[in-house]
């Protein structure tokens, strides 16, 4: 099954959830990328002011995915999508008047909030569709956002070109007219979706509100485990963004060599990873792949260790493209199955609170993973290569934790079935 007839399976708002995935990610893409240079060379504002308004936006997203998912639980997913999609309407317009500290500010806020509302809700949302198998419906969203974000950047050199304004304008139309979206889609289920609100309420009133859904995730230690786990994951994953371009500089590189390996890793994600998941499905387990993919992720960075002879031509981009081909493959063998996995480990209660606990180890494995880096490339004179080894080194450890843990996990589930069977 191919991945457009996948697609045209789906219900309509799950084809509009993907959509959605593709323009969310094109909008932001747009503008945040160009955001620090158009605040520094524009307007003039010191670098220290431009950290600190970039330092909010993302805290606002990583530090508030909890408080996204517990809000989504509580009210539904639609909800928070809507929400979350005009609140980052608005914040990219604020943009406009980022001349203006406290608007500069509150846009940032406003942005960074709104990712924390709309993500995990989404997410949840995307695991309750039962046409797809969940790691297939997480590669659909994979595509998507691969697609967004490798149109965004091209689209918003083109909308810089005619003005900073007109960029805030277009890359916020997205988010708005997906909120629209949205809200005209509710009402074509609201008899299931009242069901549903129903449910949620029974629950919680069942459960004692969103203490009961914290201790719920608190006590569920399978997915803390697998969560904390998944923190190395999260220090890989954002190298190619982070220790890729710093390494390009100290070997004199330009920006086209970081554009090269950011391109390729977006095109073989869009074309490959659903027929790869697909695949992934017929041999193994999620768990296995899940460890085979971030071992291939930490390994990827060997290809930098030896001493390539090229310096120049087409042979030039070769280790590079080495690196981006099997740490590319690392993440469509492993992200939709993690993916997946957070909601098999929710049992389908609390799934957004489950999320949004996720992204909390994320953001710690995001910013562990950044430190590290930075940190072996000031220590270079150790090793020139003491980055690459840590970050192989990293893969490995946690392919291996996590392959222990799901040796433990199914050990635990036999001695238990074992158990009720001799009762």
């Amino acid at each position: 099954m191919s991945i457009f007839s996948s697609y045209l399976r789906l219900s309509a708002e799950y084809r509009w959830m993907l959509v959605a995935a593709f323009v969310f990610n094109l909008g932001f893409y747009m503008l945040i990328p160009f955001l620090a240079g158009y605040l520094k060379q524009d307007l003039l504002l010191s670098a220290t002011l431009v950290g600190v308004v970039l330092g909010v936006r993302s805290f606002c997203q990583q530090g508030l995915f909890l408080v996204g998912g517990l809000l989504a639980d509580l009210f539904g997913e639609k909800k928070l999508i809507v929400i979350g999609c005009l609140l980052r309407a608005v914040g990219f317009c604020l943009f406009l008047f980022s001349d203006i500290t406290a608007l500069l500010f509150l846009a940032a806020f406003l942005t960074g909030f709104a990712g924390a509302l709309f993500t995990p809700a989404a997410q949840a949302y995307f695991s309750k569709q039962k046409v797809l198998s969940r790691a297939q419906m997480f590669s659909l969203v994979g595509v998507a956002r691969n697609g967004g974000e490798l149109l965004g950047p091209v689209c918003g050199v083109l909308l810089l070109n005619i003005s900073f304004d007109m960029l805030c304008i277009v890359s916020a139309l997205p988010f708005a007219l997906f909120a629209l979206v949205f809200t005209v889609l509710i009402p074509e289920r609201q008899k299931q979706d009242k069901s549903d609100s129903d449910d949620k309420s029974s629950a919680t009133s069942q459960n004692g509100g969103v203490k009961a859904m914290v201790a719920g995730v608190l006590g569920n230690r399978a997915f803390l485990k697998f969560s904390a786990v998944m923190a190395g994951y999260f220090m890989l994953i954002n190298q190619i963004s982070f220790a890729i371009p710093m390494h390009i500089v100290d070997q004199q590189g330009s920006a086209k060599d970081v554009a090269w390996v950011l391109t390729l890793c977006a095109l073989i994600s869009i074309f490959l990873q659903f027929p790869v998941t697909k695949l992934c499905e017929r041999w193994l387990s999620p768990k296995q792949w899940i460890s085979i993919g971030i071992a291939l992720m930490g390994l990827s960075f060997a290809t930098l260790i030896p001493a390539w002879p090229y310096e120049h031509g087409v042979l030039y981009y070769l280790p590079l493209s080495v690196l981006a081909v099997i740490f590319t493959l690392g993440t469509m063998v492993s992200f939709p199955f993690i993916m997946s996995e957070i909601s098999e480990l929710a049992k389908d209660k609390s799934v957004a609170t489950h999320y949004g606990f996720f992204y909390l180890f994320a953001g710690v494995g995001l910013i562990a993973g950044s430190s590290v880096v930075g940190v072996a490339f000031d220590l270079s004179n150790i090793s020139e290569h003491l980055a690459w080894y840590c970050l192989i080194l990293i893969g490995l450890i946690t392919a291996i934790l996590n392959t222990v843990l799901s040796a433990s996990a199914t050990q635990e589930s036999q001695s238990n079935a074992t158990s009720t069977s001799t009762q």
